[in-house]
C-alpha cells in the first residue's frame, strides 16, 4: 500500500506520550498499521520517552501490589480498554494487519459490530451517510465514519483544533492533495479545505475531532447539526 500523507511530529509526540484522546489514538493506530514511515517515527518517539523515563529519580509509593493488580483488572474490563489496546498494538503490527472486521485495520475493526457494508448507516444529506462510534455531543468533538458517494462534495471548512481523518476506502481531493486508502489528514486551525470524492466507489473516512469544525458557507452551517462534525 502506497501512503502519501503522514502524521505530524506533534501528533506522533502526543501519541507516544499518551496525551491523545481515545478516538484520536484509534486513528493514529489505524495509520500505523499501514505506514512504515510513521510507525518507525512512533517507535523512535517511544524510545526517546523511555530513555527520559529511565533517568527519573524513583519515588516511593504507598500502594500495595494487590491494589495495583485489582486496578489493572478493573481497567481491562472497561470499554475504553478496547480502543487503547488496539492502539497500543499498532506500533508493532504488520503492514496491512486487519481486525475482526475484514478489510479494515484492527484498531477500527475491534469497534465495529459488522462489515462496513452491513453497518446501520444514517443518511444525513444527499450522498452523505454517517456511523457514529460514540455518543458524545458534537461540541466535544466527533468520532465517526463518513460514507460519501462518488462525486460528493463536502462544504468548505477549517478547524478550531486538531482534526484527524483516516481513509478506509475510496479517495478524495482537496487543497492539500489527493488522499487514498491508508492516508491520514492531520490538520489544525490553519487549514481550510473542501474534500471532493474522486473515486468510482464510495469514500469511507474515519474522523476524529476535538471540537466542531468551522464551516465557511451558509449550507455547511445549516447542515452541521445533522452531519455532527
Amino acid at each position: 500500500m502506497s501512503v502519501s500523507h503522514h502524521l505530524t511530529d506533534e501528533t506522533i509526540h502526543d501519541y507516544a506520550t499518551g496525551s491523545l484522546s481515545m478516538p484520536m489514538e484509534t486513528l493514529v493506530a489505524c495509520h500505523l498499521t499501514v505506514c512504515r514511515q510513521c510507525r518507525a517515527r512512533a517507535q523512535m518517539a517511544d524510545g526517546v520517552g523511555g530513555g527520559l523515563f529511565d533517568r527519573l529519580e524513583p519515588t516511593p509509593i504507598k500502594v500495595s501490589a494487590m491494589d495495583l493488580i485489582s486496578r489493572s483488572d478493573a481497567a481491562a474490563d472497561s470499554p475504553a480498554s478496547d480502543i487503547r489496546n488496539g492502539a497500543s498494538q499498532a506500533s508493532t503490527a504488520k503492514v496491512g494487519t486487519t481486525g475482526p472486521v475484514k478489510g479494515v485495520p484492527r484498531p477500527l475493526g475491534r469497534l465495529l459490530p459488522a462489515p462496513l457494508e452491513q453497518l446501520r448507516w444514517r443518511r444525513v444529506a444527499p450522498g452523505i451517510k454517517q456511523y457514529k462510534l460514540d455518543d458524545q455531543h458534537r461540541r466535544h468533538g466527533a468520532f465517526q465514519l463518513l460514507h460519501l458517494a462518488p462525486g460528493a462534495v463536502l462544504s468548505e471548512h477549517s478547524h478550531h483544533d486538531r482534526e484527524l481523518t483516516y481513509l478506509v476506502q475510496g479517495s478524495y481531493r482537496d487543497s492539500i492533495g489527493r488522499f487514498q486508502v491508508g492516508d491520514i489528514a492531520d490538520l489544525d486551525g490553519s487549514i481550510e479545505h473542501q474534500p471532493v470524492v474522486d473515486s468510482e466507489e464510495p469514500c469511507i473516512a474515519l474522523i476524529a475531532t476535538q471540537s466542531p469544525v468551522r464551516y465557511s458557507g451558509v449550507i455547511g452551517k445549516i447542515m452541521q447539526p445533522f452531519v455532527g462534525i
